[in-house]
């Protein structure tokens, strides 16, 4: 009886333990991906082979459908992965490489019209945070990708956020 006492205390501490990590995920902690490897296609099979990234995490404050704008569309989801929200927050509000930010874009009819994608590459583009930029159709086929000018001039007026808009990098989500 006291082996059993034992085992259920320690099973409590390390589920009180996990729960004060904000969130559990069964998502792959995957390497980052290269500058020499990178483009739309890799990147589409990062997010729905490699791991789907629909088992990202949303910010609490953030989560489900919420109201958009143009560019994007008038609802939207989005989703960070495990290498964001595990290295969150960040002091210098700079996202560490692997970093990959997933926005799904809606109609008027909450029907997913595209796919916009952030993946913080290594050495891609230094001058925009080296953000390589996708978007795609719903299929997956590359709609465009690389450092998009109307994705950075959209996002640069958050450059000191690392890019980031949805919500400060340097707060626990």
């Amino acid at each position: 009886m006291k082996g059993y006492s034992l085992t259920a205390a320690l099973m409590a501490l390390v589920l009180v333990g996990f729960s004060g990590c904000g969130r559990m995920s069964s998502e792959p902690l995957l390497p980052a991906l290269t500058a020499d490897e990178i483009d739309g296609a890799l990147l589409w099979e990062r997010i729905t082979v490699d791991s789907d990234y629909r088992t990202y995490s949303e910010w609490p404050d953030h989560a489900g459908l919420q109201p958009g704008q143009s560019p994007h569309g008038v609802w939207h989801r989005v989703y960070g992965n495990r290498s964001l929200f595990d290295a969150l927050p960040l002091s210098d509000s700079v996202s560490p490489a692997g970093t990959i930010i997933v926005k799904e874009n809606y109609d008027n009819n909450k029907e997913l019209r595209n796919v916009a994608v952030m993946a913080k590459v290594d050495s891609w583009d230094p001058g925009n945070g080296d953000w390589f930029w996708g978007i795609y159709s719903p299929d997956g086929t590359v709609m465009a990708e690389g450092s998009l000018g109307g994705c950075i001039s959209c996002h640069e007026g958050m450059a000191d956020n690392d890019y980031v808009v949805i919500n400060p990098l340097n707060e626990a989500p």
